[in-house]
């Protein structure tokens, strides 16, 4: 191999290997021919042999009677050549090696990926051998290898996939295990311990169950097989066999990553904090599917198992390696049944789930696509961008002219995203944190979703010896333009109720809107203003569970004995007087143990969705909350999410308005 040859196979191994360490580099270029015999020479025979020992699924191009160190070397080429190709196909798919020393995680490569692999290397195996074939008058000989890759027998795509199937079990065997950079940094060793106890210590439970003569679970057999619990003494998690806990440590691995192929990134809850349920809807739950069954495929493959028609333990075939789509719903069944435990077992460690950037799963071809407002318009920006920049590559000039202008909407990108995040603080800086909301009321939610990022609506709670005052308000607008107003009108309720100590709702309101109208100098004499707030307040007597409700436009909702009652108020011009004073008035409502409240803007009931484009509307809002009053107040506010956003996506609608609900159970 000439120097630049040798040059160009160094840099294109190193750039697969996902290393930090730069001395591991130096030591791949200085100890090349090293290496080769491992990367390439070694990789090589095992493809052969393995190969070779399950050709009975497929059919070839190529023949496996003779062993690989008696081939020629024209015998040899196409096996060296599918051994150099590795670090390319791993990076067409942003895939890298990494050097793994006791536990080799299990891969995550979509079967469509290992088809647009197994294409390639048809389409290479067509270019090299179509100029060998002999011709007869003007027309080339039909050769059944020689074909587009759909138009193949399947087992002779089934070749190609075979092949692909191989390369990160062939890594395992030097000592190379292959990762993708989004899902190894939301990993750490002493989280997935934690997971891994977790799933242990579920187990332990359902033996105890299964013993009590109840059910199995699904997932039980799917994680273990250890045969009848009956007959054998169950040990702790350190004193398991090493293939069972290694099946709980690759099992714990990948929960963050199927919890990130749904956008959700997870982290310890804050002390004092209890961890919200998860709630997945049926999406979500067969997206984490699949990303466990890619899992668990994988993790057959790299222990040698293949596809076979029966599972057979001896020789190791298994015929549930083939796509998730091609599952029956039984087997598909057994893999939903461990997504649906996930929540469970975040619970059990102490963490919880935060929206992951959208950039941070762009590249996750099995993941589900973001569709926040800010978040997908910088998303699909840049996917433009992408697009162009490829398409004006054949022309260095407006290549050029491309790049600059991307850059700068770049940057612009970048400037757009710094300041909506440094409103986000300004905003989450004066809001009460839901630790403090929690001491006001124990049983509570907040359920805050802002349309971009920041919002025109708040929520506000204080708390004074047996008095509470909250409230739910929305400003005009939402993003920017409505936190501003958002920030104007927090400030004055708590000058109103922090600083003058004012309790009673009227007053407030009456204090609130003057000032806030004096502040913006506002029009007071039109019926309807342009920047305003609506709002729904309420001071608490705790020691008689005594609420005195007032507000503007927003109203309160209470349930109690299975019933619910809508207390509405009026427009803020049909609070003014004939003099233009504001006199607010309230209803005074006597609560029960028991009892739930809810106060909330409209951006619930109006977000627009469902078959039709329609609105939520009110009604059927009602309805939802008298459904849901057999679940915990923190599980209504999941389930109140779950509602929406199933009603917005049933006709890919985007949220068009803040929402803001507050649920308090007394």
């Amino acid at each position: 191999m000439q120097k630049s040859e040798t040059r160009k196979e160094i840099l294109k191994w190193s750039d697969a290997i996902f290393c930090q360490d730069n001395e591991f580099y130096q030591n791949l270029s200085s100890n090349w021919p090293e290496y080769k015999k491992i990367f390439i020479d070694r990789i090589a025979e095992y493809f052969y042999k393995d190969i070779q020992r399950t050709q009975h699924l497929f059919t070839s191009p190529f023949t496996f009677k003779k062993e690989f160190g008696r081939l020629s070397e024209e015998e040899r080429s196409p096996w060296f050549d599918f051994a150099s190709e590795i670090p390319v196909k791993l990076r067409s798919l942003n895939l890298y090696m990494h050097p793994y020393k006791d536990f080799c995680k299990t891969c995550l490569i979509p079967y469509k990926d290992l088809e647009t692999l197994a294409r390639a290397d048809h389409d290479s195996y067509c270019l090299k051998h179509k100029s060998d074939k002999p011709v007869q008058g003007s027309k080339v000989n039909t050769d059944p290898d020689l074909v587009p890759f759909n138009n193949l027998p399947d087992k002779r795509r089934r070749f190609y996939i075979e092949l692909n199937h191989l390369i990160p079990l062939e890594l395992k065997k030097i000592g190379y295990e292959i990762v993708r950079p989004e899902e190894i940094s939301e990993i750490n060793e002493k989280m997935v311990r934690k997971f891994a106890r977790a799933i242990h210590s579920r187990y332990l439970n359902e033996m105890k169950k299964q013993e009590s003569g109840s059910k199995k679970d699904f997932y039980m057999s799917w994680v273990h097989s250890t045969g009848d619990p009956k007959n054998q003494k169950i040990p702790d998690f350190e004193h398991l066999p090493e293939d069972i806990k290694s099946s709980n440590l690759d099992n714990a691995h990948h929960i963050p990553t199927k919890l990130l192929a749904i956008g959700y990134k997870i982290r310890p809850v804050e002390k004092g904090f209890k961890p919200a349920t998860l709630h997945l809807d049926e999406e979500e739950i067969e997206t984490m599917a699949r990303v466990e069954h890619i899992r668990w495929c994988w993790d057959k493959i790299l222990n040698g198992w293949f596809y076979g028609k029966v599972k057979d333990t001896l020789k190791k075939t298994h015929p549930a390696i083939i796509p998730y789509e091609d599952l029956s719903e039984y087997e598909k069944e057994k893999d939903r049944e461990l997504v649906r435990l996930i929540p469970a077992l975040l619970q059990d460690i102490h963490y919880e789930v935060y929206p992951a950037n959208p950039d941070k799963i762009r590249k996750l071809s099995y993941a589900i696509r973001p569709h926040s407002s800010i978040h997908k318009l910088l998303d699909d920006t840049r996917e433009m961008n992408t697009e162009i920049s490829q398409l004006a590559r054949s022309s260095p000039e407006i290549e050029k002219k491309v790049r600059r202008i991307n850059k700068k909407i770049e940057e612009t990108i970048g400037e757009v995203r710094g300041n909506y995040n440094y409103a986000q603080h300004i905003q989450e800086s004066f809001l009460p944190d839901y630790l403090y909301i929690r001491e006001c009321f124990s049983d509570s939610f907040v359920l805050f979703l802002p349309k971009d990022i920041v919002s025109g609506d708040f929520y506000f709670f204080s708390k004074r010896d047996h008095q509470i005052v909250f409230a739910a308000a929305d400003c005009t607008g939402h993003g920017i333009p409505g936190a501003m107003l958002s920030t104007v009108g927090y400030g004055i309720l708590d000058q109103a109720v922090t600083e003058l100590k004012m309790t009673d709702p009227p007053a407030i309101l009456k204090h609130l809107y003057s000032k806030m109208h004096r502040f913006l100098q506002v029009d007071t004499s039109t019926d309807r203003l342009s920047d305003d707030m609506d709002i729904a307040l309420c001071t608490l007597e705790t020691r008689s569970d005594l609420l005195t409700f007032a507000g503007v436009n927003h109203p309160l909702y209470l349930v109690s004995g299975g019933e619910i009652t809508e207390y509405r108020t009026r427009d803020l011009s049909d609070n003014r007087g004939d003099d233009g004073e504001y006199l607010f008035t309230s209803e005074k409502i006597r609560l029960k143990h028991g009892d739930t409240i809810y106060l909330c803007s409209d951006g619930y009931s109006d977000q627009f969705g469902g078959k039709h484009h329609k609105k939520y509307q009110t009604a059927r809002f009602k309805n939802f909350l008298l459904n849901i009053q057999g679940y915990s107040m923190p599980e209504q506010s999941d389930r109140l999410f779950e509602e929406i956003e199933r009603w917005r996506e049933e006709n890919n609608e985007d949220q068009t308005d803040d929402i803001l609900v507050i649920g308090i159970r007394i």
